[in-house]
């Protein structure tokens, strides 16, 4: 199920590149979601922590952020559809622990939005895409992204047994919602609009 990972991405939440202590909650939330004949379901994962993070108001283009993810922490409020996606049959969490996501080449669009190049190691995989952000705050620096992936493209799960009301649907939709903290570092931003070419 997870295509969910990446999402993770821009989460351009700059904390000095480390994860955050464990008695702070993390600033955003990484979701997913994904459907079956009978329903849909949701999930979030409940650990992460960026590995790098350089943001360059004045040139976004030079801006990236590395972001790991616990694949291990997934959530769903199902302890035995949590114990199945965690296990070989999905993301085999035993032998790929982790996910990583690379945020980079940033582009601001306008006053309210920002594109990046995405690249998402998954399940022994990677795969690179555009993903579009949203300032959906700015005094509060707070952005939001969604996408859709497809498990098939970094080989995670069956996608057979069309008729099996209980298989899940190769698309799964990704939702990211971050805080951008306030940073001494006077390049740690929230891209402006008037860091536009």
């Amino acid at each position: 199920m997870i295509g969910v990972v990446l999402i993770v991405t821009a989460l351009a939440f700059l904390q000095g590149g480390v994860a955050p202590a464990a008695d702070k909650p993390l600033p955003g939330a990484i979701r997913f979601r994904g459907h079956t004949a009978i329903g849909s379901s949701e999930g979030e994962f409940r650990r992460w922590h960026i590995t790098d993070a350089v943001i360059d108001e004045e040139h976004p283009e030079r801006s990236s952020v590395a972001v790991v993810i616990d694949l291990t922490s997934l959530d769903t409020g199902n302890d035995t559809r949590d114990r199945h996606l965690r296990s070989a049959d999905f993301l085999d969490v035993d032998h790929y622990p982790t996910a990583t996501v690379r945020l980079s080449a940033v582009e601001v669009e306008d006053s309210q939005h920002f594109a990046a190049t995405v690249e998402l190691q998954l399940h022994g995989r990677s795969q690179s895409f555009p993903m579009r952000f949203a300032i959906v705050d700015r005094a509060a620096r707070r952005i939001a992204s969604e996408i859709t992936l497809k498990r098939s493209e970094f080989g995670i799960g069956s996608t057979e047994g069309f008729f099996n009301p209980f298989r899940v649907d190769d698309e799964v939709h990704v939702m990211i919602e971050a805080v951008v903290p306030a940073s001494q570092d006077s390049r740690a931003s929230v891209p402006s609009q008037h860091a536009q070419k």
